[in-house]
């Protein structure tokens, strides 16, 4: 499309503008602008955020078909021959993903865990711990119960609206974080967590998506609530982790939407260390995967490479195991870097 660009939307460019010009902002705002006067109705990143939306049917039927498509995705590679030809750049996008499951991580546990305590958390699953990384839920709701916490589980909760405004649909974001809003403002929650650093950036920032709207109030209130799940375990409830044996060095990725999106640096590592003792070791710098959400499928080469860059960061520190806390980081590390292990930080801390 004319005027669509790449554009990672990780904020570094931010940190290095003299005037600290917010322009992942400016560059979603554009994009919206785009949109609307060119009364542009199709494209594949636009039909992304509109699916994004039918996210709680479509993970169902995805759930229901995944032997198949897990089938169908292991034929599709670079040496798929006709298929590779044809699509290369579906093929690209697809390339080392992993399996859905069969069993979304909702259909696995009760919407309500009973606690001890008299601390009461709402948890919002999103789209990749559902139906790609279910174990990490489940890691995150062993240690809440190991703590005594009840967590509640909103049944009918869908994607949390990053996608959707980070390709200029604004429509379509607004009215999932309106379904957000109305989900969760019934459970009488002290906080509002999740396990993915993405998903808390944007749930964070509700708010403002609906600034100027009934809506508002509400929004405001909840994302106040809003705690990725590093932050809520270290600051939270304090919480630590057994100390376990690590024959491997590790080292923590800094997904953007955590480090540059809300400022959480200290608290995943505090959190690592105690559970693996002194054997995390630090890369030499900050610096995005390249997944990005739509990015990786819009622009799935140049996001290749980027990831490769950062596994490359990540050996030369000399990890053996890769550890981050978002599910969009989790996908392009394990696809792009060497034969090694990534985690995500709840399933080594549980």
């Amino acid at each position: 499309m004319p005027g669509r660009k790449a554009g990672l939307l990780c904020g570094a460019c931010t940190e290095q503008c003299a005037v600290g010009l917010q322009i992942p902002k400016i560059i979603k705002e554009a994009r919206g602008l785009l949109q609307r006067n060119r009364g542009l109705r199709w494209h594949p990143d636009l039909l992304l955020a509109r699916l994004t939306w039918e996210a709680p049917h479509l993970i169902t039927v995805a759930a229901s078909l995944a032997p198949v498509i897990n089938r169908i995705k292991s034929w599709v590679g670079r040496d798929s021959g006709l298929v590779w030809r044809l699509f290369p750049h579906l093929v690209a996008s697809l390339e080392g993903l992993p399996d859905l499951t069969s069993r979304p991580l909702r259909s696995r546990i009760p919407a309500l865990l009973p606690g001890r305590e008299r601390l009461k958390i709402a948890f919002f699953v999103g789209c990749g711990l559902e139906v790609l990384y279910p174990q990490v839920g489940e890691a995150f709701l062993a240690i809440c119960q190991r703590l005594g916490l009840e967590v509640a589980i909103p049944p009918h909760q869908g994607c949390c609206g990053l996608m959707a405004e980070s390709v200029g649909s604004g429509e379509v974001a607004r009215r999932l974080a309106q379904r957000v809003v109305q989900d969760f403002a019934a459970v009488n929650a002290d906080f509002v967590v999740t396990a993915c650093a993405s998903c808390a950036y944007q749930l964070k920032r509700l708010n403002r998506l609906l600034a100027g709207t009934p809506d508002e109030e509400a929004a405001t209130r909840l994302s106040a609530k809003v705690r990725e799940a590093s932050e809520f375990l270290a600051q939270e409830v304090g919480y630590r982790p057994e100390p376990r044996t690590l024959d491997l060095p590790v080292a923590f990725h800094d997904p953007c939407h955590l480090h540059r999106g809300q400022g959480i640096v200290a608290e995943p590592r505090e959190l690592l260390r105690a559970a693996t003792g002194d054997g995390v070791v630090e890369p030499a710098e900050k610096v995005c995967c390249g997944q990005g959400g739509a990015f990786a499928v819009m622009y799935p080469e140049l996001s290749w490479q980027l990831g490769r860059a950062r596994s490359q960061d990540l050996t030369q520190a000399g990890a053996e195991l890769v550890v981050t806390s978002c599910t969009g980081c989790l996908m392009q590390l394990a696809r792009t870097g060497p034969q090694r292990p990534v985690r995500h930080l709840l399933e080594v801390i549980v």
